[in-house]
C-alpha cells in the first residue's frame, strides 16, 4: 500500500476517499449556498440523529403604562439526519493500480456527480416545499424586473440584506436572460471560472444556474374554496367550497382575500396578500371540505401560548398576518390545476440548514476509510470487499445528511413559465 500507478502498487482506500470527497466538494453548487453550522452540534454532543434548534426570541413592546408581559417560550425547531445514498463501484485488481488521477476519471466521476445531484436536489426540494413568500406569476416568462421585483417583496419582510441572499435559477431561464444580466449586472463575472454555475451578481443576490431548480406540479384543484370558520390560527387551515376530491400537493401556495403579510419588525401590513404554503398533500372530503396543513402557522396577533411556569401569555411578537382571517374569505390558489411550472428561488443563506454526518465505521469490515473536509464538513465513508468469484474489488461509498428550511420565511419562490409535458 504505497506509490501508486507506474510502481504497479494498489491505491489505497484513503486514497480513494479523499479524491471522492474532493470530487465531491467540486461537485456540489446548492450546498455551497446554505448554512452549515450545526454540523458542530451533532459532533460535540453526539445526540443521535435529531437536534433541536432553538429560533431567536421576538419581543413586542406595549404602549402605556400597563407591563405587557412577554412569553418566555423559545420557538424550536428540528433537523434529523435521514438522508443517505450510496455506490457501488466494481473494478479489477489491476484498476487499482492506476494513479488516482486516472481512477478517478474512469470510476468516480460519474459516481460522485450521482451523489452531489442528490444533496443538491434535497435543498431545492427544501426550498420549494418550505418557502411561501413570492413573486412573478405563473406561466410568466422571467426577466431582470423579476428580480428587482423579488428584491422589493423581501425587503418588505425585512429579509436580511447582508450580502448573503442567493439565487438559483433554472437552465432554462438562465438561457433567457443570461446576456442581461451579463450586460447590466455582473460585478464580478470573473468569478464564474472558479465557482460551478456561478452566474454573476443580479439585483443584489449572488445568482446560480442549476438543474436542481425542479418544476413545480400544482394539485388537482376545482370548486370556489372559501374560509370556513373565523377565527383561525395555527398551522391547519379549514376551508370548504371545493370540487369533491380536489387536491393540493406539497409545495402548493395560496393566499387569503384581505389577509396581508406584516413587516415583521414593525408589524405592518406590507400591502402584497399573505402567501401559505401546503406542507404535504391533502384532499377534500366528498362535500368539498379540507383541512390544509399550512406554514407559516397563522399569528393574527391574538395568539397566547403558556410559559414555563403555566401562564398565558401573549405571542403577539410572532405576528404574521394583518388581521383576522374572514370568515368566508375567498382562496386563490398560485397557478393553474395540474400545470407544471418552471421555478426559481431566492434566498437568504440561513433559510436553510444542511448537515452531513460521518458514518461509523463497520467494525466487521478489513478495508475501510473515511474522508472529511474541514473547511466544508463534507464527509464521505470508502468500505472495500473482493468477490473472488470474479476477481473484482467491490467499493461503496456512502454519504449521509439532513436538510430543513430552518427560516422559510427568508425564502422567495419565483415562478416562471409552463413546462410543456
Amino acid at each position: 500500500m504505497g506509490v501508486q500507478g507506474i510502481n504497479n502498487r494498489f491505491l489505497t482506500p484513503d486514497e480513494i476517499a479523499k479524491e471522492a470527497l474532493r470530487r465531491l466538494k467540486n461537485n456540489l453548487v446548492l450546498a455551497r449556498l446554505v448554512y452549515r453550522g450545526y454540523e458542530k452540534e451533532f459532533k460535540i454532543r453526539k445526540i443521535g440523529d435529531t437536534i433541536q434548534i432553538k429560533k431567536p426570541f421576538k419581543v413586542k413592546s406595549t404602549e402605556g403604562r400597563t407591563l405587557g408581559k412577554q412569553p418566555m417560550v423559545d420557538e424550536t425547531t428540528s433537523i434529523k439526519i435521514d438522508r443517505q445514498r450510496n455506490i457501488g463501484l466494481e473494478a479489477t485488481s489491476m484498476d487499482y493500480t492506476l494513479a488516482i488521477e486516472d481512477f478517478g476519471e474512469r470510476y468516480l466521476n460519474s459516481a460522485i456527480q450521482e451523489l452531489a445531484s442528490q444533496v443538491d436536489l434535497s435543498i431545492a426540494e427544501a426550498l420549494r416545499k418550505g418557502g411561501f413568500y413570492g413573486s412573478n406569476a405563473p406561466g410568466s416568462a422571467v426577466n431582470i424586473n423579476a428580480f428587482l421585483t423579488a428584491r422589493a417583496s423581501q425587503n418588505k419582510v425585512a429579509v436580511p440584506n447582508d450580502k448573503l441572499r442567493r439565487a438559483i435559477i433554472n437552465s432554462d431561464d438562465a438561457a433567457n436572460i443570461s446576456k442581461d444580466i451579463i450586460n447590466k449586472f455582473n460585478e464580478d463575472f470573473v468569478k464564474k471560472g472558479i465557482t460551478e454555475g456561478y452566474m454573476g451578481k443580479v439585483a443584489g443576490y449572488d445568482l446560480f444556474e442549476t438543474q436542481s431548480a425542479m418544476p413545480h406540479e400544482v394539485g388537482d384543484y376545482a370548486g370556489t374554496p372559501v374560509v370556513n370558520g373565523s377565527p383561525q390560527n395555527g398551522d391547519v387551515l379549514q376551508t370548504s367550497g371545493w370540487a369533491a376530491n380536489a387536491e393540493l400537493k406539497e409545495g402548493d401556495v395560496f393566499t387569503i382575500d384581505g389577509v396581508y403579510s406584516v413587516n415583521p419588525v414593525t408589524r405592518k401590513s406590507t400591502g402584497q396578500l399573505m402567501r401559505f404554503v401546503v406542507t404535504e398533500d391533502v384532499t377534500a372530503d366528498g362535500s368539498g371540505n379540507m383541512d390544509i396543513p399550512i406554514s407559516p402557522a397563522i399569528n393574527d396577533g391574538s395568539v397566547t401560548v403558556q410559559d414555563s411556569e403555566g401562564n398565558s401569555v401573549s405571542a403577539g411578537a410572532y405576528q404574521n398576518i394583518s388581521n383576522p382571517v374572514p370568515d368566508g374569505a375567498g382562496i386563490t390558489v398560485i397557478g393553474d390545476a395540474n400545470k407544471i411550472y418552471n421555478m426559481n428561488y431566492l434566498f437568504h443563506r440561513d433559510a436553510v440548514a444542511l448537515v452531513m454526518c460521518e458514518l461509523e465505521l463497520p467494525r466487521g469490515a478489513v478495508v475501510k476509510a473515511r474522508a472529511r473536509d474541514p473547511q466544508t464538513g463534507l464527509t464521505i465513508m470508502l468500505v472495500e470487499d473482493y468477490d473472488i468469484t470474479e476477481q473484482k474489488e467491490i467499493t461503496r461509498l456512502d454519504i449521509v445528511w439532513g436538510v430543513k428550511a430552518i427560516y422559510p420565511e427568508l425564502i422567495h419562490k419565483m415562478y416562471s413559465e409552463e413546462v410543456n409535458n
